[in-house]
């Protein structure tokens, strides 16, 4: 009984922690707001992280407003390409099939193996 008390009690402060983490990570719809209040003019002058920029572009997603009347989604989207470094680029590679073909050979050698191993059992 003890130790069932004693789990729980660990599980719900784990839970805690976890929620916290997440409500420290978010970012204030005050901050929101003075983002696109910069960017109504077609530049960012503010020192903006790239969360908060992210978050924004976010909202901005969010709210059908902003995402149909305004280019404030492009200027943000302008800003955190900025925020790169030169030469560095975001995404992902394109799809070669390196890996299906790694993936069948990885298979291959199982079924040999297991077959190898079967032949000498028996």
């Amino acid at each position: 009984m003890r130790t069932k008390i004693l789990g729980a009690a660990v599980v719900v402060l784990l839970l805690v922690l976890v929620f916290t983490a997440i409500a420290q990570a978010a970012v204030p719809q005050s901050v929101i707001d003075s983002i696109i209040k910069d960017a109504k003019d077609g530049t960012i002058d503010g020192n903006w992280s790239s969360a908060q920029i992210k978050a924004a572009l976010a909202y901005l997603q969010a709210n059908p407003v902003y995402e149909q009347y305004t280019d404030l989604r492009g200027v943000l989207e302008d800003f955190l390409a900025s925020l790169q470094a030169p030469g560095a680029q975001g995404g992902e590679l394109a799809f070669t099939g390196g890996e299906v073909l790694l993936l069948l050979g990885a298979g291959v050698a199982l079924i040999g193996g297991g077959s190898l191993l079967r032949r000498s059992r028996a």
